[in-house]
């Protein structure tokens, strides 16, 4: 069941208000009336369900009533490296890698990335983006979003990748990505741009010991049909 947020603590038997998008969300698109029962999480990730008791234009009173379980992340932690690639792709890539349990996002401009990011563009696209991550996190009933972190290159994403257990490389032409997964604490998944990294990128990154050059289909797969896909296959 999907869930508001709250910027406050919750406890039981206690009295909030929520307003702005929340309240109106909540009254416009979920047409919710007093007396109606709804969950709420507050930023310490707890989650209770609320009762609905008042409401004006613009602002709700809520009671809460009792809390509830939240669903537990994945035991492994699945970093998602995903090369920039177009925004409307992008926004398909953040909304679904959350629904995927993704816990993180580390964006880099590649070679051969079309029209690459700045750091200034990143920090003026940011609160879209981690909008777009948390729509998905409460529609999914997950109740933290991925971090999303920008790179302008490669060589923040070698560092970041040294930290972890593994680093799964995609490449049409390497073995299957099924027979590669193990037990592991955390892993990367590195995605390139459309047309894929280059030649001096790869060995970049097959220099690192953790890594290894994987495959989810012998077929040349757009950016975001290829991130989704080793998502989903990594999920089982």
């Amino acid at each position: 069941m999907s869930y508001f947020l709250s910027s406050q603590k919750l406890h039981p038997n206690q009295l909030l208000e929520l307003s702005g998008e929340e309240a109106n969300h909540i009254l416009l698109s979920r047409r919710m009336r007093i007396g109606e029962q709804l969950n709420v999480q507050g930023p310490d990730e707890k989650r209770f369900i609320c009762e609905l008791v008042a409401a004006t234009k613009n602002n709700l009173s809520l009671k809460t009533i009792s809390e509830i379980e939240i669903p537990k992340e994945l035991a492994t932690k699945i970093y998602l490296f995903q090369s920039i690639i177009s925004e409307k792709a992008l926004d398909f890539i953040f909304q679904k890698a959350t629904e995927l349990g993704a816990a993180g996002i580390l964006l880099f401009n590649s070679q051969n990335t079309g029209i690459k990011l700045s750091t200034d563009q990143f920090i003026g696209k940011s609160e879209r983006w981690n909008k777009i991550l948390w729509e998905a996190a409460k529609q999914c009933d997950r109740s933290k979003v991925p971090e999303l972190i920008f790179f302008p290159n490669l060589n923040g994403i070698i560092a970041e990748a040294g930290k972890l257990d593994q680093i799964f490389i995609l490449d049409a032409h390497a073995d299957n990505l099924k027979s590669k997964i193990s037990n592991l604490k955390s892993l990367a998944l590195v995605v390139g741009p459309e047309g894929g990294l280059t030649s001096q990128e790869l060995s970049h990154l097959q220099s690192l010991k953790n890594s290894q050059t994987v495959s989810i289909s012998p077929f040349t797969l757009r950016a975001e049909t290829a991130a989704i896909g080793a998502l989903s296959i990594l999920q089982n």
